[in-house]
């Protein structure tokens, strides 16, 4: 009898407040997380060695002389020791005690990697408005407070039991404590003299011909020796940073929205289309166009 009293009770509030609902302003668009920080299909590993294969996700290396680019949100946590990295065309330090956030189809190499070091990581996807919240990272990581390692600490609890909503909820939290953090010590040092010229003259002049033997005449040394400079000063390839520089610059193109790809392969110094095609979907795992539906769809 008074289960069935409350279940009346129940009923009659219900009905109550569903009455006094107000009327939406928009029926197709209402409450949502937003600016909730929810990743998803979180991957967390540690990394505490080099390994110079070219290829695999067992180890790192400053000496395999190669790119990565992923599809996923990658963020690096130094727990012990110092190093360095290229991000695009720029260089940035890790130090320890900070995180760097690198972001989907954003080319990265490792420069410089400590003996000792244990470096955290984690992946994971993140869609709709929280995309925005992240962009702050762009500008270079963020030094981790006592709050920030304690939340990694129960992130990790979570992650290892296998409770993905709450490993969800508590890195999103460690996002929304960084947000405020202090810069970290990300300044790199100029790159000096050669490296640097190289550098300057390759993204000014993307159309043009970037070939070893045209980059040496410009320069007015030997091809090898320019290549074994620019790979020491570096930490890549040359013909690796000139095909990044080109494909970077190409995204960038893409995402405006405005040129056909012919003229973008045309300005990223690619000889066609189909050269263009072929280089990107090699590093992107997708073709420009469908690049460019995705960019379109995320803004």
């Amino acid at each position: 009898m008074r289960q069935d009293h409350r279940n009346m009770s129940d009923k009659t509030q219900l009905i109550e407040t569903a009455r006094n609902l107000l009327q939406p302003d928009d029926y197709f668009s209402g409450l949502d997380w937003g600016g909730e920080i929810l990743p998803r299909e979180i991957v967390s590993f540690c990394r505490m060695a080099q390994d110079h294969r070219t290829s695999g996700w067992d180890g790192i290396s400053a000496k395999a002389g190669r790119y990565d680019q992923h599809s996923r949100y990658v963020l690096l946590i130094s727990l012990e020791g110092d190093g360095s990295m290229g991000v695009e065309t720029n260089t940035r330090q890790i130090h320890e005690g900070e995180a760097h956030l690198l972001f989907p189809h954003q080319i990265h190499y490792y420069i410089d990697l400590p003996e000792k070091f244990t470096w955290l990581y984690v992946t994971f996807d993140l869609e709709g408005p929280a995309r925005q919240i992240l962009e702050l990272w762009r500008s270079g990581g963020r030094k981790m407070s006592e709050q920030t390692k304690g939340l990694l600490v129960k992130f990790l609890a979570e992650f290892q039991k296998q409770d993905g909503l709450k490993a969800s909820i508590t890195l999103g939290k460690v996002f929304e404590a960084m947000e405020t953090a202090e810069p970290a010590r990300n300044k790199a040092e100029p790159d000096a003299g050669l490296v640097a010229q190289i550098k300057k003259h390759v993204m000014e002049n993307l159309e043009g011909d970037l070939a070893m033997p045209a980059l040496s005449t410009v320069m007015g040394v030997s091809e090898s020796y320019l290549r074994a400079v620019f790979r020491d000063g570096a930490g890549v390839s040359l013909g690796n940073f000139v095909r990044s520089v080109r494909l970077v610059r190409a995204t960038y193109l893409l995402e405006q929205g405005v040129l056909d790809l012919g003229v973008i392969a045309e300005r990223t110094g690619f000889g066609s289309l189909t050269s263009f095609t072929r280089a990107f979907r090699r590093m992107y795992e997708m073709t420009p166009s469908s690049y460019r539906k995705r960019s379109r769809v995320e803004a």
